[in-house]
């Protein structure tokens, strides 16, 4: 049997494989658990640069990891969220934009507008004949090629 014997110069490489294999890990199983042991095993790979021991590395890859779980765990998820839902509010613009119906809409079909010199499917609540201008309320949640719209 061979005794494994790390280089101090090198260990924080090391550190450093390992964080690359959580966050891979965590890009497969997006559970918010395994980026925070990652992050332990970069502070670690620091330690390591520090020359701190094999133990002290060991203890403070396993403290931050805890500590930075503990704390952020609950946070991360809600601030990934927010920025998300901000980008996609942001992003579209065609909400509150006009178009013109060119197959008319019924409250029971889908029919057809053209915004912005493309043809798209549209629903609404109310009857809306072929040439009637209308505003875009939102985009269809299971289906975002196809708008809501309402009579302008």
């Amino acid at each position: 049997m061979t005794n494994l014997n790390f280089d101090a110069d090198t260990i924080w490489l090391f550190w450093l494989a390992l964080a690359v294999i959580f966050f891979l890990i965590e890009l497969f199983t997006p559970t918010f658990i395994t980026v925070f042991f990652a992050a332990g095993a970069l502070i670690a790979g620091g330690a390591a640069l520090l020359e701190f021991s094999i133990t002290s590395q060991v203890i403070t890859f396993v403290v931050a990891s805890i500590t930075l779980l503990i704390l952020l765990r609950k946070k991360m998820p809600k601030i990934f969220s927010q920025d998300a839902e901000q980008n996609k509010a942001e992003e579209d613009t065609s909400v509150n934009a006009n178009a013109t119906v060119v197959e008319a809409i019924s409250s029971t079909a889908a029919g057809r507008i053209k915004y912005q010199g493309t043809f798209w499917n549209a629903e609404s609540t109310e009857d809306i004949p072929s040439g009637a201008i209308v505003r875009i309320v939102s985009r269809k949640e299971s289906d975002p090629n196809t708008f809501i719209v309402i009579k302008d």
